[in-house]
């Protein structure tokens, strides 16, 4: 048995890392039990730094205890283990390496244009800095960050990565990036770096609020090299470095998109300006932002002559093309997600809200004159469609659409029959690729933001489709970071505003917030590691009495005559309660949003005592398990008395003779998936879901927060063919609608198109509704991380689908499930991965405990009997 697929804090080979005992994990194979592992690390020069000694358990993960590490020492590691006979086998070399520590390892200094501290979107800072090695060179590495968004060139060469630093809460954190040079340096080299307005200046968020962090771009970087005669040399920023921005970016903007002006090349006419910044940088858990894949165009000529690229996906990224233009010659590229009846259309990226600056979401370039290749560096968007002007002649092999998006490693595959279905699953897994950029967004065009509520509900089936740990480590800094001292967590992380004003009654909605609990709980049950728990406490906690506080907050009840909100609100409001403690009243919270039938505005004004209620029982509950697993008794006996008291605050005001006395499907669906009914009253209000999606004809009737669930609960209580019925709908409200209108992603609605074949205003790449995808792996295919190294494998058959297999690189190992209906009757095929157990069950009962192999099953036709 052999250790493999070796990571440090989920990451391959980290290059730049602050964590002094980080998690090293494996996987095995060969072999079908690890009784001991043992992990070993050393330095670069071979001597043995630390040894876990042998240590027999088949957990597949350990952490290093070693020596106190040093700023940039590269450390290699491997594990041996030993396997059910007793054989051993060692694994192959892995490494990590350090950042930089400690504050006084920044000699560099901070730097910045002359006369750019203003609130005036100017052209990108340029930076140079030539200099000369004195030697051969043993080891180079390059620390560089921004209060903007930086690219950088070394001797003609762009270093990878796009749009670093990221998006983080700037005045709070911001991350640095390590570059390895070694291999790029010569006698004589120039290092040059563009910084741009990015998220630190530029647009946010659907407002398109400016200078939210700084109304002046800085930068930072230090390059380390190290001599093969044992000395070290820093060339830093500092004020001998060049600047100017006369360059060709004249304008970028993750929103608007990048004026280019090729005709143009900085100057480097002035000294650049030291300045300070009061955050010092600190090493991203996460691997950052790459180009991706790409996409070659057809060209489509409209009716009215335009021209128009399709790339045939929608996605998130930029157009990269080759044009040979005349000097002077304007191109413009805008991009968007949808046709209007063949003509070019950008309703997608606008906002209803009024008083707001239009998106533009395009690429304006000038030609230099001659044959030109251009990629823009400082702006990416979401689209499926490019309308060119500028050009006489449009040939789509000059053209392509670059993928943009964290690296991640891709997890999970499905797929079935029924090839709409099939379809849906890649549509999610493309929206998800789309707003997972550094952060995970709303949507790649309109907003790209944070918010905690898509976050939240989406994660279990993030995690199937991909290894997010590293990704989500990163925006649970950046959600704890945005906490404020009162323990409430704003809705978008990082923020997007620099005041909230009217909209501050909007932070910490109930369902979407709960992400600080949500999050690090999905997290801790698939990846088996306290650490989410642990690192995640006082974001939790702080969140907790928050909920508290907010609960003993009735100042609804007392609000002055004569303000138009009291007559709208009192309606909603409970009155006296016994349970008036566990109760949450204040506030404004989004709820339901793309419920469908429902106004969303006029909903989101009524207080929502029910999802708050329900909510409070569901995170203090969750809480409450997290607390006791890290041992902290206390703190869990509070969550208890919260989540037991919220419980039954919501059968004494919500359940009357058995049923949910809201008349929908989503407090129905909250209901029994958030554990809040008795056995006898759940059947009763599972039998109402049921008939509602009946009568509904098997449409969705939930928005983002239950929709997630609501397959999933009418599986559990005996209505599997209303599920499928409901999974396989191809009518509006349905996920396989969005199929049936051509989407290669997942709509924030399930239509996109008005009954005139008109484009709606709304995202059409939204991940929220593909949620439900979670159901088609642990459902259809049945295959679920029950702890560590043990999976249950449940499959369902059903609906339509003739067959359906599902494959799951878990952090254990792939697990993968197929069934199949035949002319003999059913056929199951399971695998389960070395070092696991699984928990099989068949549709018709039987149970067995598979260890780690591939096994067949066949489960014969029941015969018809006669009455």
């Amino acid at each position: 048995m052999k250790a493999v697929s070796l990571q440090c804090n989920y990451r391959v080979n980290p290059l730049g890392i602050d964590d002094m005992t980080p998690r090293l994990s494996w996987i095995c194979q060969g072999g079908k039990k690890q009784i001991a592992y043992q992990i070993t690390v050393s330095g670069e020069d071979g001597d043995l730094l630390w040894t876990s000694g042998k240590v027999e358990t088949d957990r597949m993960h350990g952490a290093y205890d070693g020596p106190k590490l040093k700023s940039a020492q590269r450390v290699h590691w491997a594990v041996r283990l030993w396997d059910e006979n007793g054989q051993i086998e060692d694994s192959e070399s892995a490494w990590f390496e350090m950042g930089l520590l400690e504050s006084s390892d920044w000699t560099a200094k901070w730097i910045a244009g002359v006369d750019t501290d203003r609130k005036e979107r100017l052209s990108a800072d340029c930076f140079q800095k030539r200099f000369a090695l004195r030697g051969e060179v043993k080891r180079a590495r390059l620390y560089a960050t921004a209060c903007g968004v930086y690219s950088a060139v070394l001797n003609g060469v762009r270093l990878p990565g796009v749009l670093a630093p990221g998006c983080t809460e700037y005045d709070k954190r911001l991350y640095y990036q390590v570059y390895d040079l070694t291999a790029l340096l010569k006698a004589e080299n120039e290092l040059t770096f563009t910084v741009a307005d990015g998220w630190f200046k530029g647009k946010l968020g659907s407002t398109n609020e400016e200078y939210v962090f700084g109304t002046q771009l800085k930068f930072l970087a230090q390059l380390v090299i190290e001599y093969a005669d044992g000395s070290r040399e820093t060339v830093g920023t500092d004020e001998s470095w060049r600047w100017s921005n006369d360059g060709p970016v004249l304008y970028a903007d993750l929103m608007d998109g990048e004026v280019f002006d090729a005709r143009k090349a900085p100057s480097f006419s002035q000294n650049a300006a030291l300045t300070s910044y009061p955050v010092c940088p600190t090493a991203s858990p996460a691997d950052g932002i790459l180009e991706q894949e790409v996409f070659s165009p057809e060209l489509r000529i409209t009716p009215s002559g335009a021209r128009i690229l399709d790339f045939k996906q929608n996605l998130a990224g930029y157009v990269r093309f080759h044009v040979r233009g005349e000097a002077g010659q304007q191109i413009r590229l805008r991009l968007g997600e949808a046709l209007d009846h063949g003509e070019f259309s950008d309703l997608t990226l606008q906002m209803d809200l009024p008083g707001l600056p239009v998106k533009r979401q395009e690429i304006v370039y000038t030609c230099a004159g001659g044959e030109e290749v251009f990629r823009p560096d400082f702006f990416y968007s979401g689209f499926r469609y490019a309308l060119v002007e500028g050009l006489d002649t449009v040939d789509p092999a000059d053209f392509e659409a670059v993928a943009v998006y964290s690296a991640l490693r891709f997890t999970g595959s499905f797929a079935c029959s029924n090839q709409k279905l099939t379809q849906f699953a890649r549509n999610t897994l493309w929206s998800l690729k789309g707003n997972f950029v550094d952060i995970p967004t709303d949507c790649p065009q309109r907003e790209k933001s944070g918010w905690t509520g898509d976050a939240q509900i989406f994660a279990k089936t993030a995690c199937y489709f991909a290894d997010p740990a590293a990704f989500y480590r990163k925006w649970l800094r950046d959600v704890r970071d945005c906490q404020e001292p009162s323990g409430r967590v704003p809705n978008v992380c990082p923020r997007i505003r620099s005041a909230e004003g009217k909209r501050d009654m909007l932070n910490g909605a109930i369902g979407w917030a709960d992400a600080a609990v949500i999050l690090p709980y999905t997290l801790w049950k698939l990846y088996g590691d306290e650490q989410f728990i642990r690192e995640n406490l006082e974001l939790m906690l702080g969140w907790r009495d928050y909920m508290i506080q907010a609960a003993a907050d009735k100042s609804f009840y007392h609000l002055p005559d004569g303000m138009p909100v009291k007559n709208q609100i009192a309606p909603y409001l409970l009155g006296d309660s016994p349970y008036a403690k566990y109760i949450i009243e204040s506030g404004l919270h989004w709820g339901e949003w793309c419920e469908p039938g429902v106004d969303g505005v006029e909903e989101l004004l009524r207080p929502k005592a029910e999802i708050t209620t329900a909510y409070m029982h569901y995170s203090m509950e969750l809480l409450d398990e997290m607390l006791r697993s890290v041992d902290l008794p206390e703190e869990a006996a509070l969550c208890r008395e919260y989540a037991e008291g919220a419980k039954k605050a919501y059968n004494y005001h919500f359940v009357r003779d058995g049923k949910i006395q809201a008349p929908r499907q989503a407090p129905m669906v909250r209901a029994l998936a958030l554990g809040l009914l008795d056995t006898e009253t759940a059947g009763r209000v599972a039998a109402d879901l049921n008939r509602s999606a009946v009568e509904r004809q098997y449409t969705v009737g939930t928005g983002f927060l239950s929709t997630p669930f609501v397959l999933g609960v009418l599986t559990q209580y005996g209505y599997l063919d209303t599920a499928y019925r409901m999974l396989e709908n191809t009518v509006a409200p349905g996920w396989l609608a969005m199929v049936e209108q051509g989407a290669t992603t997942v709509w924030e609605n399930y239509l996109a198109y008005d009954e005139n074949g008109h484009p709606l205003k709304q995202s059409m790449n939204h991940y929220s509704p593909g949620a439900v995808c979670a159901f088609l792996f642990d459902t259809v295919c049945g295959i679920e991380v029950k702890k560590e190294n043990r999976f249950t494998i449940r499959p369902l058959p059903g609906g339509s689908l003739r067959w359906a297999e599902a494959s799951y690189d878990s952090p254990y190992g792939t697990v993968c499930s197929r069934w199949e209906r035949t002319a003999d009757g059913t056929a199951f095929h399971i695998e389960i991965p070395s070092n696991t157990e699984a928990e099989l069950t068949l549709p018709d009962g039987t149970q067995r405990i598979l260890s780690c192999g591939s096994y067949s099953y066949l489960l014969k036709p029941i015969p018809d009997q006669k009455q």
